[in-house]
């Protein structure tokens, strides 16, 4: 792991965040000291918070991917949800009394993290400035559309088959990218983990989805056909 100091960095390159949403650039460069913001690269494959630690800042992704996964007492791993670039990350820990994570998060390519000490967005500064309210409201517009996904897969794994399954998952990838090309991030074994069915079960739903005229793909993309 590198940390990199973020006074080096051109703010500029977050300015298309949600969280900083209709916040002067120069307000942001306030805030980055405000919010005590530093940037560490990991590396594919590399945990950035364990299960159990103890979390005081929140997470954004400035590059690469992030997943959140869950560990059983067998060691069996599911992963929860994924982050992309400007998605938020451990927001929920950090903001609780009870700040032991429960979860881990792992680097799942080569990532630049930037993380903010979520304390002092709930908490104004003593000039109460209007850029951090409007911080504070970016903060709790995020923490809604989080929870909207955490619906929408629980609608997914709802559904009684695995061609409903993964029917309903491309569909909301679909609508999120406004597109019937679908660019997935996961790789087979991840998309299999993120929907909790069987991997050689999903590749051949999946060649008989194709057969039956539903969808196509080559690799990573998808193409929905009805």
């Amino acid at each position: 792991m590198e940390k990199s100091n973020n006074k080096n960095r051109d703010v500029s390159d977050y300015l298309a965040f949600p969280l900083f949403q209709s916040i002067e650039e120069e307000h942001v460069e306030e805030l980055m000291v405000c919010l005590n913001a530093h940037v560490r690269r990991y590396s594919k494959g590399q945990f950035i918070l364990f299960d159990g630690e103890n979390v005081s800042h929140m997470g954004i992704v400035i590059q690469g991917f992030v997943h959140m996964m869950k560990e059983d007492v067998w060691g069996n791993q599911t992963l929860l949800t994924y982050m992309a670039r400007g998605d938020l990350f451990g927001e929920s820990f950090a903001m609780c009394r009870e700040t032991n994570s429960f979860v881990s998060f792992l680097s799942a390519s080569d990532t630049e993290i930037l993380f903010l000490d979520t304390r002092h967005i709930l908490t104004p500064c003593k000039n109460n400035c209007a850029f951090h309210q409007r911080l504070a409201r970016n903060m709790f517009d995020l923490l809604g559309q989080k929870n909207i996904q955490l619906m929408e897969k629980i609608e997914i794994l709802s559904k009684t088959t695995l061609r409903e399954k993964i029917l309903a998952f491309l569909s909301m990838q679909a609508q999120q990218q406004d597109s019937k090309y679908i660019l997935l991030s996961l790789s087979r074994a991840e998309m299999a983990s993120y929907l909790c069915i069987n991997r050689s079960a999903m590749i051949r739903e999946l060649s008989a989805m194709r057969e039956d005229g539903l969808i196509d793909f080559d690799k990573n993309t998808f193409i929905l056909r009805q």
